[in-house]
């Protein structure tokens, strides 16, 4: 199944849980780099990227105003589903670790779920449970786009 999957942070956050590097290619002696920063977690494959302009619309005004940067996770979806429908009772303990390492300590911060890479249902405010669950639904239940943005209170 194709889908967007993006984790979007402040600019400004640090993510000390997952160790981002740059890919290099090295010829003679020399590193070039190459593509954008990745990094693993379990079966998923991150990499650092650009925010989709057409989400940016779609938030909260403040949230407009924020400078963010993006992970995307570009492989590791259909090992999750295969998870997902083989053991549906049980919670899916990858992705929990996941969503909690991306998002530890951030004030705020957004998920966009996107089947097709085209497909948005609705926008909510949500935490993250809501967040898993929506994700866990969408790949099970009923193929479901969403844009879920998380405010802490202080």
């Amino acid at each position: 199944m194709d889908i967007g999957f993006e984790i979007l942070l402040p600019v400004e956050s640090k993510i000390s849980a997952i160790n981002f590097k740059q890919p290099v290619y090295e010829w003679q002696g020399e590193k070039y780099p190459q593509g954008q920063e990745e990094a693993s977690f379990r079966y998923f494959k991150l990499i650092k990227s650009n925010v989709p302009e057409h989400i940016i619309p779609l938030l909260p005004d403040r949230f407009r105003k924020c400078q963010w940067q993006c992970i995307s996770i570009v492989e590791g979806v259909n090992d999750l589903m295969d998870e997902l429908t083989t053991d549906t009772l049980s919670e899916n303990e990858v992705l929990l670790n996941l969503l909690s390492s991306l998002t530890e300590g951030e004030k705020k911060w957004v998920v966009v779920f996107e089947p097709d890479y085209d497909r948005i249902d609705e926008v909510l405010e949500g935490n993250l449970v809501v967040a898993y669950r929506k994700i866990v639904d969408s790949l099970v239940v009923k193929k479901n786009g969403f844009v879920l943005w998380v405010e802490k209170k202080i």
